[in-house]
C-alpha cells in the first residue's frame, strides 16, 4: 500500500515522456499544429471537466491542460490562437435528423401562425415556380394555426400547380387539388399500406395524409418527388445542409432515413472535403438492400476501399418506424388521450411477431436498430424485440429507440437493463403546446431526458430537424428550461443541468454509434473537433442559451465555419 503512490508517479513520469517522444518523432517540425490558450475549455471529460489549454496535430488533441503546460509544447511552426477567455466546447453532435427532408427552395413555415398568412407566404412562392414543378412548404403547426391545413386552403394558393406542405411532425403532410388529381387520387381511392388519407363526413379528402406510404403515392409519372431523390439533387442539397451544420457547430450528425442508392450521394458528396462527420441510418423498409450495400462496402475493401466505416462516413445503423407520430397526435399510448377519451391513437406499423423478426434479421446482419416510437404501447413492444435479440447474442448491441416520447419506470428500467440508447426530442420550445393533448398528469412522464441520467441510459441528444430548429444552443435551451416560447413549462422534473444537456450534445452521440473514444470530449487522442462560443452557457440566464453565438467551428483541427 505504501508503495502504490511511487507507482503511480511513475506511470505520470512515463506517460509526459511518452507525450514528449510523440511529439518530437511526428515529423521535422515535431510541435504541434494548434495551440488554443487563455480559453474557458468545458471539455465534456469528467476526469478534467475544464481546461484553459489545448494542442492539436494531425487532427487530434495531443494535449489538453493549462496554459504554461501546453504553451511549453510550441515550436516555430505552431499556430498558436489566443482565445481571449473565449468558452470553447466540443463539436456538437446531432444523433437525428433529416438532412434531405427540405428540398432548396421550401418555405419554412415554421412560425406562421395564421392560415392566412400561410396561404400569403406561399401563394408568393406559387408565383416563382415554374410550371410542372412543386410548391413546397414545410414545418407548419397546427398548434399555433388552430387547426390543420386542408386541400381547400392549399387551392387558394394555386390551382394549377401542385402544392404540398410538411407538418412539423413529418408524419402528416397536406396536398392540393391538383397534386391528388394528377396523382389519380380521389374519395374512391383506399388508404395505403401502413398510411392514411384523411376524410370528411362525406368521404371527401380533406387533403391531409399520414405517414409515408400516403405522401410518396403522390409521386407519379408527370408528378416526380420534389424531395432529393437522385445522386445529384441529394449531393446538392448535402453541400448547403453542410454548411448549415457547421454554421451550427455541429461536427457530426446522424441522418435518421437514408435509402440505400442516396448512401452514396452522402460518398459522393465528400464529408470529409467538407469537415463534417456522418451516421447514415440506413432505410430498413428493404433490409435485402441494406445487405446488398454491406457486401458492396465489403468488396471495396478488398481494394483499400472502405466507404462507410471512415471516421468521415459510417453506416452501420438501420432505422425501422414501428410507432407513430407524437406531434401528429398518433402515437399508440395504453391510456387515451387527454383530450379524446375514446382515443388511443393508432395501430403500431407491426405487430409483435413481425416486429421480433424484423430486429432479429437487422441484428444478424452486424447492424444497429434504431427503432422509432414515441408511445408507451409502442416503446414496450419495441423493447420486447430488443430484449429476445439481446437473449441470443451477447455482443454490445447498443440498438436504439428514436425520441422514445412518452414512458414510465418501468420502462426506463427495462432500457436501463437492456442497454438501450435513447434519442428522446428536445423541442418543448416550438412544440410545447402540443403537449396539452396529452394531459398535465403525463408530463413528467414526456421526453424524459432527466431520467436517462438517473437511470445511467445513454442520451444521445439531437434536433430531428426539420421537426425542430437545427441549433444546438436553442436545443440545449429547451432541455434546460422545458419553457416554450409562449412561456409555459411542462414536466420541470425532466430539465436537465447545462452540462448534462451538452453532454447528451456530444458524448451522447458519439457513445450511440460506437466512438466514444474517438470523439465527443477534448482530451488527448480525439479528434480535434471543437466551436468556440460568445458565452458560457453555464453563466447566461437559461433563457438566453439559444441567443449564444457558434463564433467559429474546427474540425479535425481545421477551420470549417467563422462567422
Amino acid at each position: 500500500m505504501l508503495r502504490a503512490p511511487s507507482v503511480l508517479r511513475n506511470v505520470k513520469q512515463i506517460a509526459v515522456i511518452l507525450v514528449v517522444l510523440f511529439l518530437m518523432g511526428c515529423d521535422s517540425q515535431s510541435g504541434p499544429d494548434v495551440i488554443v490558450h487563455n480559453a474557458n475549455v468545458l471539455t465534456m471529460n469528467a476526469q478534467t471537466p475544464t481546461a484553459s489549454a489545448f494542442a492539436v496535430k494531425d487532427g487530434r488533441f495531443v494535449q489538453v491542460g493549462d496554459n504554461d503546460t501546453v504553451l511549453s509544447l510550441s515550436q516555430p511552426d505552431t499556430q498558436v490562437i489566443d482565445a481571449k477567455g473565449t468558452t470553447i466546447v466540443p463539436g456538437f453532435n446531432d444523433a437525428h435528423l433529416h438532412a434531405l427532408a427540405v428540398p432548396p427552395g421550401a418555405v419554412d413555415l415554421s412560425d406562421i401562425r395564421t392560415v392566412d398568412n400561410l396561404v400569403d407566404v406561399m401563394s408568393k412562392r406559387a408565383s416563382e415556380v415554374t410550371p410542372g414543378n412543386w410548391v413546397m412548404g414545410f414545418g407548419y403547426d397546427d398548434t399555433l394555426l388552430g387547426r390543420h391545413l386542408t386541400r381547400a386552403d392549399l387551392d387558394r394558393i394555386a390551382r394549377d400547380k401542385s402544392v404540398l406542405v410538411l407538418h412539423a411532425s413529418l408524419h402528416l403532410f397536406v396536398a392540393n387539388s391538383h397534386a391528388f388529381e394528377t396523382a389519380g387520387i380521389n374519395k374512391e381511392t383506399p388508404d395505403p399500406a401502413d398510411g392514411r388519407y384523411y376524410r370528411d363526413e362525406v368521404g371527401e379528402l380533406t387533403g391531409l395524409m399520414a405517414e409515408r406510404s400516403a405522401l410518396t403515392s403522390l409521386f407519379v409519372d408527370g408528378q416526380a418527388s420534389p424531395l432529393p431523390h437522385d445522386l445529384n439533387s441529394a449531393v446538392a442539397g448535402l453541400h448547403t445542409f453542410f454548411d448549415v451544420a457547421l454554421s451550427n457547430g455541429i461536427t457530426s450528425f446522424g441522418d435518421g432515413l437514408v435509402a440505400q442508392d442516396l448512401a452514396f450521394a452522402y460518398w459522393w458528396a465528400d464529408p470529409q472535403g467538407h469537415g463534417v462527420r456522418v451516421n447514415l441510418m440506413l432505410d430498413g423498409e428493404d433490409l435485402d438492400e441494406v445487405s446488398t450495400l454491406a457486401n458492396i462496402d465489403w468488396v471495396l475493401s478488398l481494394i483499400g476501399m472502405e466507404p462507410f466505416k471512415t471516421p468521415w462516413l459510417r453506416a452501420k445503423t438501420v432505422k425501422v418506424f414501428h410507432g407513430l407520430s407524437l406531434s401528429g397526435r398518433t402515437a399508440r399510448l395504453y391510456e387515451p388521450y387527454a383530450d379524446r377519451p375514446d382515443y388511443y391513437g393508432d395501430e403500431p406499423q407491426r405487430t409483435q411477431e413481425e416486429l421480433n423478426a424484423l430486429v432479429a434479421k437487422i441484428d444478424a446482419l452486424g447492424f444497429q436498430a434504431a427503432i422509432h416510437a414515441n408511445g408507451d404501447y409502442e416503446i414496450d413492444m419495441v423493447l420486447d424485440a430488443i430484449a429476445e435479440v439481446n437473449s441470443k447474442s451477447p455482443r454490445d448491441h447498443r440498438h436504439r429507440i428514436e425520441h422514445g416520447s412518452i414512458v414510465n419506470d418501468q420502462i426506463l428500467a427495462r432500457m436501463k437493463e437492456l442497454k438501450i440508447v435513447l434519442a428522446p426530442h428536445s423541442y418543448i420550445y416550438e412544440k410545447g403546446p402540443m403537449m396539452e393533448a396529452y394531459g398535465a398528469e403525463r408530463w413528467p412522464n414526456m421526453f424524459t431526458n432527466a431520467s436517462t441520467f438517473e437511470y445511467g441510459i445513454p442520451n444521445a441528444a439531437n434536433s430531428d430537424y426539420p421537426v425542430s430548429a437545427l441549433s444546438p444552443l436553442l436545443r440545449i435551451q429547451s432541455l434546460v428550461t422545458r419553457t416554450s416560447r409562449f412561456g409555459k413549462t411542462y414536466g420541470p422534473e425532466q430539465r436537465l443541468t447545462v452540462d448534462q444537456a451538452l453532454h447528451a450534445y456530444t458524448m451522447g452521440g458519439a457513445y450511440a454509434t460506437f466512438e466514444e473514444d474517438q470523439k465527443g470530449s477534448i482530451e488527448a487522442g480525439k479528434f480535434a473537433d471543437f466551436v468556440f462560443l460568445s458565452a458560457d452557457p453555464n453563466t447566461v440566464p437559461a433563457n438566453e442559451i439559444k441567443d449564444i453565438e457558434v463564433l467559429e467551428t474546427y474540425v479535425g483541427g481545421v477551420s470549417r465555419f467563422r462567422r
